[in-house]
């Protein structure tokens, strides 16, 4: 029996939980994935695992095929795992291949995500019919699809979509706000989806004089929010590091702040924040970010503001930052959770 997974690439949050499934599985895993756009987050040397398929092509407007993918053997025991991305034409004639070959398959994928849209989600529970199971990313995500699905049939689970924290345990260091000389973290891509550039308005306000920003990514917004910072005032106070996904230079960033902060769409981000014990700042309409949040427990681990509100922004800090016994409680409760879950053993053994 093989275990077939299909990605659209390979990023570097990926290969923990690929290398650990490679453990347990043997060569019988094989993970095909195209050649990754994401900047560093996609520079690895090759698996023994991996298997390369031709760059993602558009077909039709908004939708994709992944050259090579209808040529993966598949044979009648084997297991397929696609990611559940209705665009992607080719990862439905997969599902047809291998029922076909009397191979068994898995819909892997979002509920709902913070670019879902009604049509959209209904189309994608449309197509999740084709499979033979469904694995969500979060607990949360396959309780919201149960509750909708009084008498559905399928195999349903969740993983609880997380990182490597193995090295980050390695590299943390003891959490005391009173000590920590910078204030905010923000990891991620430099992209809309991020609203960085609310943040920087939020900094600007008054109640938020002072405060100090370390920003570790890159992207197509870095320019632009590089002349924002300037023109707002906040150069001599924000730190621009760029992408990496050298966990010890994180590490240096990270073990210097007092809490994370994500403007936007959070995901991963907010996993990797509480993995070094950074209790969270995030917007409060779940609907618009990734399943991610659903680590997030406002109050206990983190806290929440107006969506796309920098005044609401502004005063959230001030507050979290002030309070130094709620900054120690959240750092606590965020390790506690990502101990127990959304890291990547716990993924694998979910698997």
């Amino acid at each position: 029996m093989k275990v077939v997974i299909v990605q659209p690439a390979i990023p570097s949050y990926r290969l923990g939980l690929f290398s650990r499934l490679a453990d347990r599985l043997g060569p019988q895993l094989l993970v095909y994935a195209s050649p990754g756009k994401l900047g560093v987050l996609t520079e690895h040397a090759p698996c023994a695992w991996e298997r390369t398929l031709g760059p993602i092509r558009a077909v039709l407007p908004g939708l994709e095929w992944q050259p090579g993918a209808l040529s993966i053997p598949l044979d009648r025991g084997d297991v397929l795992v696609v990611s559940g991305a209705p665009r992607c034409l080719s990862n439905i004639a997969l599902l047809l291949k291998a029922r076909w070959k009397g191979a068994r398959t898995i819909w892997w994928g979002h509920y709902w995500s913070s670019t879902s849209r009604p049509w959209r989600a209904g189309l994608r529970m449309v197509l999740m019919r084709l499979a033979d199971a469904i694995l969500f990313y979060t607990d949360r995500e396959a309780e919201e699809y149960l509750a909708t699905r009084k008498n559905n049939r399928k195999p349903v689970a969740a993983l609880n979509n997380g990182i490597e924290t193995g090295e980050i345990v390695t590299l943390r260091k003891p959490y005391d706000p009173v000590l920590r000389p910078r204030d905010l973290l923000f990891i991620g891509r430099l992209t809309r989806k991020a609203e960085l550039a609310l943040l920087l308005e939020a900094l600007a306000l008054p109640v938020c004089a002072g405060v100090t920003l370390d920003v570790i990514g890159e992207g197509g917004e870095e320019e632009a929010l590089r002349r924002q910072a300037s023109v707002l005032g906040l150069s001599g106070r924000i730190a621009w590091h760029g992408g990496t996904t050298d966990e010890r230079q994180i590490a240096e960033i990270a073990n210097r702040c007092k809490a994370f902060v994500y403007p936007g769409s959070v995901g991963l981000s907010l996993i990797h924040a509480f993995a070094y014990g950074l209790p969270a700042v995030v917007h409060d309409d779940r609907w618009k970010h990734m399943p991610e949040i659903a680590a997030l427990r406002a109050g206990t681990n983190g806290l929440t503001f107006a969506e796309g509100s920098a005044a609401s922004l502004a005063d959230t800090i001030r507050a979290l930052l002030g309070d130094h016994p709620a900054l120690k409680r959240m750092s606590t409760e965020g390790i506690a959770m990502t101990d127990r879950t959304f890291n990547t053993k716990d993924m694998a053994e979910r698997f």
